[in-house]
Protein backbone atom coordinates (compact mmCIF):
# COMPACT_ATOMS: atom_id res chain seq x y z
CA UNK A 1 0.00 0.00 0.00
CA UNK A 2 1.35 3.39 -0.97
CA UNK A 3 1.64 5.87 1.92
CA UNK A 4 -0.82 8.73 1.90
CA UNK A 5 0.37 12.25 1.07
CA UNK A 6 -0.47 13.25 4.65
CA UNK A 7 1.80 10.52 6.01
CA UNK A 8 4.61 11.51 3.66
CA UNK A 9 4.33 15.13 4.79
CA UNK A 10 4.32 14.08 8.45
CA UNK A 11 7.45 11.98 8.00
CA UNK A 12 9.18 14.84 6.20
CA UNK A 13 8.37 17.16 9.08
CA UNK A 14 9.71 14.67 11.62
CA UNK A 15 12.95 14.32 9.64
CA UNK A 16 13.44 18.08 9.48
CA UNK A 17 15.46 19.97 12.08
CA UNK A 18 12.28 21.63 13.33
CA UNK A 19 10.65 18.24 13.83
CA UNK A 20 13.71 16.76 15.52
CA UNK A 21 13.97 19.72 17.90
CA UNK A 22 10.34 19.21 18.92
CA UNK A 23 10.92 15.59 20.01
CA UNK A 24 10.91 15.10 23.80
CA UNK A 25 14.41 14.49 25.16
CA UNK A 26 15.70 11.92 27.64
CA UNK A 27 18.70 12.17 29.94
CA UNK A 28 19.92 13.26 33.34
CA UNK A 29 20.33 16.94 32.38
CA UNK A 30 16.95 17.52 30.71
CA UNK A 31 14.65 20.23 32.08
CA UNK A 32 11.64 17.91 32.24
CA UNK A 33 9.04 20.38 33.61
CA UNK A 34 9.81 22.87 30.84
CA UNK A 35 9.80 20.27 28.07
CA UNK A 36 6.64 18.62 29.40
CA UNK A 37 4.76 21.89 29.34
CA UNK A 38 5.85 22.59 25.75
CA UNK A 39 4.94 19.03 24.70
CA UNK A 40 1.54 19.18 26.43
CA UNK A 41 0.70 22.55 24.91
CA UNK A 42 1.58 21.38 21.41
CA UNK A 43 -0.39 18.13 21.56
CA UNK A 44 -3.32 19.69 23.40
CA UNK A 45 -3.84 21.86 20.32
CA UNK A 46 -4.71 18.83 18.17
CA UNK A 47 -8.39 18.91 17.19
CA UNK A 48 -10.86 16.77 19.10
CA UNK A 49 -14.10 15.21 17.97
CA UNK A 50 -17.16 17.53 18.11
CA UNK A 51 -19.45 17.01 21.08
CA UNK A 52 -16.89 15.12 23.18
CA UNK A 53 -16.37 16.48 26.70
CA UNK A 54 -13.41 16.21 29.08
CA UNK A 55 -13.77 16.21 32.86
CA UNK A 56 -11.14 15.79 35.62
CA UNK A 57 -11.69 12.85 37.99
CA UNK A 58 -9.77 11.28 40.86
CA UNK A 59 -9.36 7.69 41.99
CA UNK A 60 -7.74 7.12 45.40
CA UNK A 61 -5.49 10.13 44.91
CA UNK A 62 -4.60 9.43 41.28
CA UNK A 63 -5.71 12.05 38.76
CA UNK A 64 -7.44 11.03 35.56
CA UNK A 65 -9.69 12.49 32.88
CA UNK A 66 -13.11 11.29 31.77
CA UNK A 67 -13.72 11.59 28.02
CA UNK A 68 -17.38 11.26 27.10
CA UNK A 69 -18.94 11.18 23.63
CA UNK A 70 -22.05 13.22 22.88
CA UNK A 71 -24.04 9.98 22.60
CA UNK A 72 -23.18 7.05 24.88
CA UNK A 73 -24.48 3.84 23.32
CA UNK A 74 -22.43 1.32 25.29
CA UNK A 75 -21.90 1.24 29.07
CA UNK A 76 -18.50 -0.40 28.63
CA UNK A 77 -15.36 1.64 29.32
CA UNK A 78 -12.06 2.37 27.59
CA UNK A 79 -9.04 3.04 29.79
CA UNK A 80 -6.26 4.76 27.83
CA UNK A 81 -2.69 5.02 29.12
CA UNK A 82 -0.59 7.66 27.36
CA UNK A 83 3.02 7.27 26.28
CA UNK A 84 6.01 9.56 26.63
CA UNK A 85 8.94 7.41 27.81
CA UNK A 86 7.52 7.42 31.36
CA UNK A 87 8.72 11.03 31.62
CA UNK A 88 6.29 13.00 29.41
CA UNK A 89 2.61 13.11 28.57
CA UNK A 90 -0.74 13.59 30.23
CA UNK A 91 -4.43 13.13 29.36
CA UNK A 92 -4.13 16.36 27.36
CA UNK A 93 -1.63 14.79 24.96
CA UNK A 94 -4.03 12.01 23.93
CA UNK A 95 -7.32 13.93 23.91
CA UNK A 96 -7.49 14.04 20.13
CA UNK A 97 -7.07 10.28 19.73
CA UNK A 98 -9.34 9.30 22.62
CA UNK A 99 -12.06 11.71 21.53
CA UNK A 100 -12.30 9.92 18.18
CA UNK A 101 -12.19 6.46 19.78
CA UNK A 102 -15.02 7.18 22.22
CA UNK A 103 -17.11 8.74 19.45
CA UNK A 104 -16.44 5.71 17.24
CA UNK A 105 -17.39 3.19 19.94
CA UNK A 106 -20.06 5.16 21.84
CA UNK A 107 -18.20 4.35 25.06
CA UNK A 108 -16.84 6.48 27.87
CA UNK A 109 -13.06 6.75 28.08
CA UNK A 110 -10.73 7.41 30.98
CA UNK A 111 -7.13 8.55 30.67
CA UNK A 112 -4.65 8.17 33.55
CA UNK A 113 -2.53 11.14 34.63
CA UNK A 114 0.10 8.91 36.22
CA UNK A 115 3.15 10.25 38.03
CA UNK A 116 6.18 10.78 35.80
CA UNK A 117 9.87 9.98 36.14
CA UNK A 118 12.49 11.04 37.04
CA UNK A 119 10.71 12.80 39.93
CA UNK A 120 8.58 9.70 40.45
CA UNK A 121 10.48 6.60 39.29
CA UNK A 122 9.21 3.02 39.16
CA UNK A 123 6.87 1.79 40.58
CA UNK A 124 4.89 5.08 40.66
CA UNK A 125 3.55 4.85 37.08
CA UNK A 126 2.39 1.21 37.13
CA UNK A 127 0.98 1.67 40.63
CA UNK A 128 -1.08 4.66 39.50
CA UNK A 129 -2.37 2.92 36.38
CA UNK A 130 -3.36 -0.19 38.31
CA UNK A 131 -5.02 1.96 40.98
CA UNK A 132 -7.24 3.57 38.35
CA UNK A 133 -8.01 0.23 36.66
CA UNK A 134 -8.91 -1.39 40.00
CA UNK A 135 -11.01 1.64 40.97
CA UNK A 136 -12.98 1.39 37.71
CA UNK A 137 -13.58 -2.32 38.32
CA UNK A 138 -14.95 -1.43 41.77
CA UNK A 139 -16.94 1.60 40.59
CA UNK A 140 -18.56 -0.22 37.67
CA UNK A 141 -19.01 -3.86 38.76
CA UNK A 142 -19.87 -6.12 35.85
CA UNK A 143 -18.98 -3.44 33.27
CA UNK A 144 -16.33 -4.48 30.76
CA UNK A 145 -13.17 -2.39 30.49
CA UNK A 146 -10.89 -2.27 27.43
CA UNK A 147 -7.28 -1.18 27.94
CA UNK A 148 -5.39 0.84 25.31
CA UNK A 149 -1.80 2.07 25.60
CA UNK A 150 0.81 3.59 23.33
CA UNK A 151 4.60 3.28 23.71
CA UNK A 152 5.36 3.58 27.46
CA UNK A 153 1.60 3.48 27.92
CA UNK A 154 1.58 0.15 26.11
CA UNK A 155 4.07 -1.13 28.66
CA UNK A 156 1.84 0.14 31.48
CA UNK A 157 -1.31 -1.37 29.94
CA UNK A 158 0.40 -4.77 29.81
CA UNK A 159 1.67 -4.37 33.37
CA UNK A 160 -1.75 -3.28 34.68
CA UNK A 161 -3.22 -6.46 33.19
CA UNK A 162 -0.47 -8.65 34.65
CA UNK A 163 -1.09 -7.03 38.04
CA UNK A 164 -4.83 -7.66 37.71
CA UNK A 165 -4.12 -11.31 36.94
CA UNK A 166 -1.93 -11.59 40.02
CA UNK A 167 -4.52 -9.80 42.18
CA UNK A 168 -7.30 -12.08 40.98
CA UNK A 169 -9.62 -9.24 39.95
CA UNK A 170 -11.66 -9.09 36.70
CA UNK A 171 -9.42 -8.70 33.67
CA UNK A 172 -9.83 -6.25 30.79
CA UNK A 173 -12.06 -7.45 27.96
CA UNK A 174 -9.13 -6.75 25.62
CA UNK A 175 -5.78 -4.98 25.56
CA UNK A 176 -4.56 -2.88 22.61
CA UNK A 177 -0.96 -1.63 22.50
CA UNK A 178 0.76 0.55 19.92
CA UNK A 179 4.54 0.05 19.79
CA UNK A 180 4.92 -0.90 23.45
CA UNK A 181 8.31 -0.97 25.12
CA UNK A 182 8.36 -4.50 26.53
CA UNK A 183 12.03 -5.15 27.35
CA UNK A 184 14.39 -2.94 29.35
CA UNK A 185 17.11 -5.45 30.10
CA UNK A 186 19.38 -4.61 27.18
CA UNK A 187 18.90 -8.11 25.74
CA UNK A 188 16.98 -6.89 22.68
CA UNK A 189 19.17 -5.63 19.84
CA UNK A 190 17.58 -2.43 18.54
CA UNK A 191 20.60 -1.02 16.72
CA UNK A 192 19.42 -2.29 13.34
CA UNK A 193 16.51 0.18 13.52
CA UNK A 194 18.66 3.23 14.27
CA UNK A 195 18.59 4.53 10.71
CA UNK A 196 14.84 4.09 10.19
CA UNK A 197 13.43 5.37 13.51
CA UNK A 198 13.06 9.14 13.62
CA UNK A 199 12.06 9.54 17.26
CA UNK A 200 13.23 6.72 19.57
CA UNK A 201 16.96 6.18 20.32
CA UNK A 202 18.33 2.64 20.05
CA UNK A 203 19.89 2.92 23.53
CA UNK A 204 16.46 3.48 25.09
CA UNK A 205 17.21 0.87 27.79
CA UNK A 206 20.16 2.82 29.17
CA UNK A 207 18.34 6.13 29.11
CA UNK A 208 15.29 4.72 30.89
CA UNK A 209 17.49 2.96 33.45
CA UNK A 210 18.81 6.41 34.43
CA UNK A 211 15.44 8.08 34.85
CA UNK A 212 12.71 5.44 35.26
CA UNK A 213 14.09 2.48 37.21
CA UNK A 214 17.54 3.47 38.59
CA UNK A 215 17.15 1.27 41.69
CA UNK A 216 15.50 -1.75 40.09
CA UNK A 217 16.29 -4.74 37.90
CA UNK A 218 15.07 -4.47 34.32
CA UNK A 219 14.11 -8.16 34.39
CA UNK A 220 11.17 -7.40 36.67
CA UNK A 221 7.99 -8.17 34.66
CA UNK A 222 6.42 -4.91 35.86
CA UNK A 223 9.33 -3.07 34.21
CA UNK A 224 9.81 -5.41 31.25
CA UNK A 225 6.39 -7.05 30.71
CA UNK A 226 7.94 -9.36 28.12
CA UNK A 227 8.89 -11.54 31.10
CA UNK A 228 5.39 -11.77 32.55
CA UNK A 229 3.15 -14.84 32.55
CA UNK A 230 0.67 -14.55 29.66
CA UNK A 231 -1.36 -17.68 30.32
CA UNK A 232 -4.96 -16.47 30.64
CA UNK A 233 -4.12 -12.98 29.30
CA UNK A 234 -7.02 -11.21 27.49
CA UNK A 235 -7.19 -10.84 23.68
CA UNK A 236 -4.28 -8.67 22.61
CA UNK A 237 -3.95 -6.28 19.66
CA UNK A 238 -0.45 -5.03 18.77
CA UNK A 239 0.37 -2.40 16.14
CA UNK A 240 3.92 -1.34 15.28
CA UNK A 241 5.99 0.05 12.40
CA UNK A 242 8.54 -2.29 10.83
CA UNK A 243 11.30 0.32 10.95
CA UNK A 244 11.00 1.59 14.51
CA UNK A 245 13.29 0.84 17.42
CA UNK A 246 10.50 -0.88 19.36
CA UNK A 247 9.55 -3.26 16.54
CA UNK A 248 11.49 -6.15 18.07
CA UNK A 249 9.67 -5.58 21.38
CA UNK A 250 6.38 -6.17 19.59
CA UNK A 251 7.69 -9.18 17.66
CA UNK A 252 8.76 -10.89 20.87
CA UNK A 253 5.58 -9.96 22.73
CA UNK A 254 3.40 -11.39 19.96
CA UNK A 255 5.44 -14.59 19.90
CA UNK A 256 5.34 -15.11 23.67
CA UNK A 257 1.63 -14.29 23.95
CA UNK A 258 0.70 -16.66 21.12
CA UNK A 259 2.72 -19.47 22.73
CA UNK A 260 0.75 -18.86 25.94
CA UNK A 261 -2.51 -19.33 24.04
CA UNK A 262 -3.49 -15.66 23.87
CA UNK A 263 -5.60 -14.44 20.96
CA UNK A 264 -3.24 -12.01 19.23
CA UNK A 265 -4.06 -9.56 16.44
CA UNK A 266 -0.63 -8.37 15.28
CA UNK A 267 -0.21 -5.69 12.61
CA UNK A 268 3.15 -4.52 11.27
CA UNK A 269 3.06 -1.39 9.12
CA UNK A 270 5.78 -0.10 6.80
CA UNK A 271 6.97 3.48 6.37
CA UNK A 272 4.85 5.05 9.10
CA UNK A 273 6.33 6.18 12.45
CA UNK A 274 6.23 5.49 16.18
CA UNK A 275 2.65 5.37 17.57
CA UNK A 276 1.23 6.83 14.35
CA UNK A 277 -2.39 5.89 15.25
CA UNK A 278 -2.38 8.68 17.85
CA UNK A 279 -2.27 11.12 14.91
CA UNK A 280 -5.48 9.73 13.42
CA UNK A 281 -6.90 13.23 12.85
CA UNK A 282 -4.10 13.91 10.38
CA UNK A 283 -3.17 10.71 8.57
CA UNK A 284 -5.49 8.13 6.97
CA UNK A 285 -3.26 5.27 8.14
CA UNK A 286 -3.74 6.36 11.75
CA UNK A 287 -7.50 6.65 11.30
CA UNK A 288 -7.61 3.17 9.77
CA UNK A 289 -5.86 1.66 12.80
CA UNK A 290 -8.09 3.62 15.18
CA UNK A 291 -11.22 2.29 13.47
CA UNK A 292 -9.80 -1.24 13.50
CA UNK A 293 -9.06 -0.81 17.20
CA UNK A 294 -12.69 0.19 17.76
CA UNK A 295 -13.82 -2.97 15.97
CA UNK A 296 -11.42 -5.09 18.03
CA UNK A 297 -12.68 -3.54 21.26
CA UNK A 298 -16.35 -3.99 20.36
CA UNK A 299 -15.79 -7.56 19.22
CA UNK A 300 -14.47 -8.56 22.63
CA UNK A 301 -17.34 -6.93 24.52
CA UNK A 302 -19.81 -9.44 23.06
Amino acid sequence: MMPSKELIQMRQLMKSSAGADAMPKLGANVDYPKQREANDQTLAMLPTEPGVTFSPVHFYGVEAELTAPELITDESIILLIHGGAFTYGSPRTVRSYLSILVAETGMRGYSVDYRLAPEHPFPAAPDDCFTVYKALVEKYPGIKISLVGESAGGNLALVATLKAMEAGIPLPASVTVYAPVTDMTGKVDRKKYSDTDMSIPADLDKLLKEVYFPENDGNHPYISPLYGNYEGFPPLKIVVDSGEVLCEDSNLLAEIAKKAGVEVDYQIWDDTFHTFPVMAKFIPEGMQVLKETAVFIKKHLE
